[in-house]
């Protein structure tokens, strides 16, 4: 094998609207833990979050609009435990789910469930247990 290549995943941007309410979301509802902040010369404010092995980078542009055009990510998959327990507790908080239930995945992917939710800004995240 060559000595280059993509090894893993570093991180995944997210353009939001307002930097607190969504670092305040994925921190307080969805247990990330906040451990890096940045302002840009440019007046962009930068939170970075983790969970386990996943980092997402929130992004608020200085003029804090959300481009629809460039380069659309369809959601965001977090491994998961609990996965009923978890959903109820949130619903209990009044996080918006895209489905009414969780679902049974069958097939390739049988024993494995998973939901859809929305974040703040309405990107699509997606809870995945198995």
């Amino acid at each position: 094998m060559a000595g280059y290549g993509v090894k893993g995943l570093s991180h995944i941007g997210v353009i939001v609207s307002d930097i607190e309410r969504s670092a305040a979301f994925y921190q307080d509802m969805l247990g990330f833990a906040a451990f890096r902040r940045e302002t840009l010369d440019n007046g962009t404010r930068l939170a970075f979050l983790r969970a386990g092995g996943c980092i997402v980078e929130l992004i608020q542009r200085a003029d804090g609009k959300v481009p629809s055009e460039a380069g659309p990510v369809d959601h965001i998959c977090m491994d998961v435990t609990g996965i009923d327990a978890f959903v109820e507790s949130l619903r209990a908080k009044n996080v918006r789910f895209l489905s009414d239930k969780v679902s049974d995945l069958t097939g390739e992917l049988a024993g494995f469930r998973n939901i859809f939710l929305a974040g703040p800004d309405g990107e699509k995240l997606e809870f995945f247990e198995g």
